[in-house]
């Protein structure tokens, strides 16, 4: 026998495309912007969906949506999955369609592969395989170096941009005899 569940009920269980993606919403995740080399120059998409995947071989995971002109660019090509600081809503914001006029983009070279500066984080892969996801393409990079730095990162959740929160103190453990 289960047990029974409490608390309030869900807001819904439906399952139109809408209700759906607010649903995903609630789940927060870290921003990342993902920059590779074009035709035309450096080129770069921000992406929430993004996770580590392997520690060997080191792999990650980023999702991108098949209509997005960075699918073909991302085809075969090395990237830098650059993890955005809180104060970098402008550079998220460029990324994802929304050009800002006024942002000078701080392009750094990797190996070859732009990434941006002042990030808390930076992963340089190439590619290891692409997989179909629906309506989006999945694609696997072996990760062949990184950084990090002290920072806040940009969160993003329920459709707007966020920063992490005071630190939740667990109580300490029972000790056990």
């Amino acid at each position: 026998m289960q047990p029974a569940l409490t608390g309030s009920r869900p807001q819904s269980t439906g399952s139109d495309t809408r209700r759906l993606r607010d649903c995903l919403g609630r789940f927060g995740s870290g921003v990342s912007t993902v920059t590779y080399a074009g035709d035309n120059g450096f080129r770069g998409i921000t992406i929430s969906s993004f996770t580590s995947v392997s520690l060997d071989p080191s792999l990650v995971l980023i999702s991108v949506g098949r209509r997005a002109r960075a699918c073909a660019g991302l085809r075969n090509a090395s990237f830098v999955v650059n993890v955005l600081a809180a104060d970098q809503v402008p550079l998220a914001l460029h990324f994802a369609g929304r050009p800002q006029s006024a942002l000078a983009v701080p392009w750094l070279d990797q190996d070859g592969v732009p990434r941006l500066d002042g990030t808390v984080a930076w992963l340089l892969c190439r590619p290891w395989r692409t997989y179909e996801g629906g309506d989006h393409l999945l694609f696997l990079g072996e990760v062949q170096d990184f950084a990090y730095a002290p920072g806040d990162p940009l969160l993003f959740q329920d459709g707007d941009f966020r920063r992490p929160g005071p630190q939740i103190v667990l109580p300490p453990a029972p000790e056990t005899a």
